[in-house]
């Protein structure tokens, strides 16, 4: 099965908005499994209804805007997905439109 690939445009600096996004995952029950904050990408995991999916998120500058390329594959070769993959970017973006930017915790 392809994997769902969508593009969200969101206000704010890359650095910010791939923060937001690792909140939102977190908010949708996926478990972040890379963060890369020199390529600004980032992924994570997810079971929906048996089925394990990994979520891709690559954050891009675009004027006053950033514009992350979100992609939820399969983890496993099945021939259907059963619409995980379309639920998961949907979530997502919809997740991602009411999570601010987590506040900044002090680790000595």
């Amino acid at each position: 099965m392809a994997p769902r690939l969508q593009e969200v445009v969101v206000p704010g600096p890359p650095e910010d908005v791939l923060l937001r996004s690792a909140a939102a995952l977190r908010r949708i029950g996926a478990r972040l499994t890379r963060y890369d904050a020199d390529t600004l990408t980032l992924e994570a995991r997810v079971r929906r209804w048996g089925i394990a999916t990994v979520i891709t998120i690559a954050a891009k500058h675009d004027g006053e805007t950033t514009r992350l390329e979100v992609e939820s594959r399969l983890v496993s070769p099945l021939p259907f997905d059963l619409g995980v993959n379309a639920a998961n970017v949907s979530h997502f973006a919809s997740t991602l439109a009411t999570t601010d930017l987590p506040p900044f915790t002090r680790r000595d």
